[in-house]
């Protein structure tokens, strides 16, 4: 079972430059071994729900409400949002175009002025 990630809100903060940025909260599953390795990389940084005590992972970027979250490889793993399908549109969008990667992805595209 990979690890999951619901979206669980957001918040505004105060950046270390002065300019507010958005930070995304999720709650975070997986099996036993799986948490016991998101605490672990997490480290410092491992927080959990005040009240339901699920642990939490944040970012400054919305995945979408539900992700998986996969573990990075080398000699400092880290936590990131598992963003494949979005770097396959991102990757359509600057090869074809907004319009034939609408097609792709089964989305309407604009029709031609000519079209009836």
């Amino acid at each position: 079972m990979p690890i999951k990630a619901k979206f669980d809100g957001n918040y505004r903060k105060l950046g270390k430059n002065g300019v507010p940025f958005t930070v995304f909260r999720y709650t975070v599953t997986g099996s036993p071994e799986e948490m016991e390795q998101y605490k672990s990389i997490q480290g410092d940084n491992y927080r959990a729900d005040e009240k339901t005590g699920k642990p939490l992972w944040f970012t400054t970027r919305y995945i979408s409400d539900n992700v998986s979250l996969i573990i990075t490889s080398g000699d400092e793993p880290k936590i990131v949002a598992d963003d494949a399908d979005f770097a396959k549109i991102q990757s359509l969008v600057q090869s074809y175009g907004a319009d034939v990667a609408k097609l792709v992805l089964g989305m309407n595209a604009p029709r031609p002025a000519n079209a009836e």
